[in-house]
């Protein structure tokens, strides 16, 4: 399977943020992919308590009420550019960002789209999240903490936008995107 290079970052934040949570609530192919991570390396306790801090920071992290308008163009141009993400497995939110923000290729486009690095691992990772959960509530409530009831209504007064960003972030053509706008 090809990976466009918001499916592999957001796997990747989303592993190093929700390893040892959120399998129930990821796509299945994710969850596989996940599952083959962990396997691979089990977090520490030192690792799974900031797996926690990172998952609160970004249930409660405010997406901007122009979030589509600006982070879907930055994902358009992303996926056509055919940027690889870096490999950051178990690295840590901060991490996650600094590596990003390393990349030179990436940063000529989150400037276009007035963007920090710190807002686009941010604002992608907290809609992927909010969008996983919406679709797919864990069985045990405790191991999620609460999404920013904000979040959770932009995402459902922009249906249209959301379905678009994560078909986007799916790797869809973008003429079924146009469509869906």
């Amino acid at each position: 399977m090809t990976s466009s290079f918001v499916r592999k970052a957001l796997l990747a934040t989303t592993c190093a943020l929700a390893l040892t949570r959120l399998p129930a609530v990821m796509p299945s192919a994710m969850a596989q992919q996940s599952t083959q991570q962990m396997t691979q390396q089990a977090p520490s306790a030192a690792q799974q308590a900031a797996i926690r801090h990172d998952m609160e920071t970004v249930a409660q992290y405010r997406l901007p009420k122009d979030f589509f308008t600006r982070m879907t163009p930055v994902m358009e141009q992303i996926r056509n550019s055919r940027i690889t993400p870096p490999e950051t497995p178990n690295l840590s939110l901060e991490d996650t960002i600094k590596r990003t923000e390393a990349m030179p290729q990436l940063a000529p486009i989150l400037q276009q789209g007035h963007m920090t690095a710190r807002e686009f691992v941010m604002g992608i990772t907290t809609f992927g999240m909010t969008a996983a959960v919406m679709q797919h509530p864990p069985q045990d409530s405790k191991s999620m903490p609460p999404l920013n009831p904000d979040n959770v209504s932009l995402l459902k007064s922009h249906t249209a936008q959301t379905q678009a960003l994560i078909q986007i972030m799916n790797g869809s053509d973008s003429q079924q995107q146009e469509m869906g706008r």
